[in-house]
């Protein structure tokens, strides 16, 4: 089956799921604007064609304005080109990242103009609360485009005025990785931590350094912060975490590391017997799901959307948004035990092979396009 992603960039959250459709024999092509700078190319070499012109005469006009990504709401490519690696890849479906977009609805219109079927795709949670208006200008856009609409979120299912009748759970899916068996464990005979994210503000690596700084004095530990550091707020930001390192004299307990390859990332999870997520604001994030493939409890905050990959007290749990007090307790809880710790680790693993298995994601995106073309 022929396949065609379209988003602003080939995000790493998409990597497990487009490489299992490749490896299941399908044709896979992903249209962006642009790259970015922490992208694995091993499944795939995303088609990158630019910003339209016409969308920088449109930037130039707005992009002042605050508090606003134009470039992800308005952005678009070269039109007429497009239109032609649409036309010339023929796909059986398209499935569209953010259909509100700009680019999103010119994703929507090419695929019903070309015969292929629209799937969109958003990180909106599969329960929530929405009010009558919203659900229905969801409903009207999916039933006018003849869409299905998958996200890797779930939110909270006892929820009422939940959005199931048009939105599919389809979690992110990964191979296992490090099985809890053939880990190494408590490397140094300490608990190695570990946290991944870009050097931005609301990652808060500020209160993870808080925190490790509050478990070094009772628990033998380690830590580590890997990060990627591209832009002048990147760089501003990893400063303002060095001098907090050394603030609180952690120097010799935390390692930080920069701009390290996609399979640097994934070894140190497999280095490592405890992942922290401990930033602010997270629509959906992978690395959780990456470090259960590598056997790690799991610690992430409740403003992470998949915080519904872990299952609280079996393996990690989950604390409340900047609270450090909670994070420090939640954590106590996994270091203080280590076989505790193990087991939570091979609960990890465990999930990863019975909830998020590639041949899922495969199921579910070849139904929704209808066939085989």
């Amino acid at each position: 089956m022929r396949l065609v992603y379209t988003a602003p960039r080939y995000h790493t959250n998409q990597h497990f799921s487009v490489q299992a459709l490749v490896e299941a024999g399908h044709s896979v092509s992903f249209l962006v604007l642009r790259r970015g700078q922490s992208e694995t190319y091993d499944a795939l070499e995303p088609n990158v064609l630019g910003r339209s012109p016409i969308f920088d005469v449109l930037l130039r006009l707005v992009g002042r304005c605050p508090g606003v990504n134009f470039e992800r709401t308005l952005g678009l490519p070269p039109l007429l080109r497009f239109w032609r690696e649409m036309r010339g890849l023929r796909p059986a479906a398209v499935i569209v990242r953010d259909p509100f977009s700009a680019y999103g609805m010119l994703s929507t219109l090419t695929s019903r103009l070309i015969g292929a079927r629209p799937i969109f795709y958003s990180q909106a949670p599969k329960y929530r609360r929405l009010s009558r208006w919203k659900r229905f200008v969801f409903a009207l856009a999916r039933r006018a485009a003849g869409a299905e609409w998958i996200t890797p979120v779930l939110g909270s299912p006892g929820l009422r005025g939940s959005v199931d009748t048009h939105l599919r759970y389809a979690p992110f899916v990964i191979r296992p990785q490090t099985a809890p068996g053939g880990k190494r464990w408590f490397a140094g005979g300490v608990v190695n931590i570990l946290s991944v994210g870009k050097y931005e503000a609301r990652k808060n690596h500020g209160l993870f350094l808080d925190v490790i700084g509050r478990l070094s004095r009772r628990h033998s530990i380690r830590a580590t912060i890997v990060g990627e550091c591209s832009t002048s707020e990147h760089r501003l930001e990893l400063e303002r975490v060095r001098r907090h390192c050394q603030r609180l004299d952690l120097e010799g307990t935390v390692g930080i590391e920069v701009n390290l390859p996609f399979p640097e990332v994934q070894r140190r999870y497999s280095e490592h017997d405890v992942f922290v997520l401990a930033s602010r604001d997270e629509w959906a994030a992978v690395s959780p799901l990456e470090a259960m493939a590598h056997s790690l409890p799991v610690a992430c905050s409740d403003s992470n959307g998949t915080q519904c990959y872990v299952r609280p007290g079996e393996n990690g749990f989950v604390f409340r948004s900047d609270d450090l007090d909670d994070l420090e307790a939640c954590l106590s809880r996994i270091v203080s035990d280590r076989e505790r710790l193990v087991e939570m680790g091979r609960r990890s693993h465990e999930l990863v092979v019975s909830e998020h298995a590639p041949e899922r994601y495969v199921e579910a995106v070849t139904a929704m396009a209808g066939g085989t073309r």
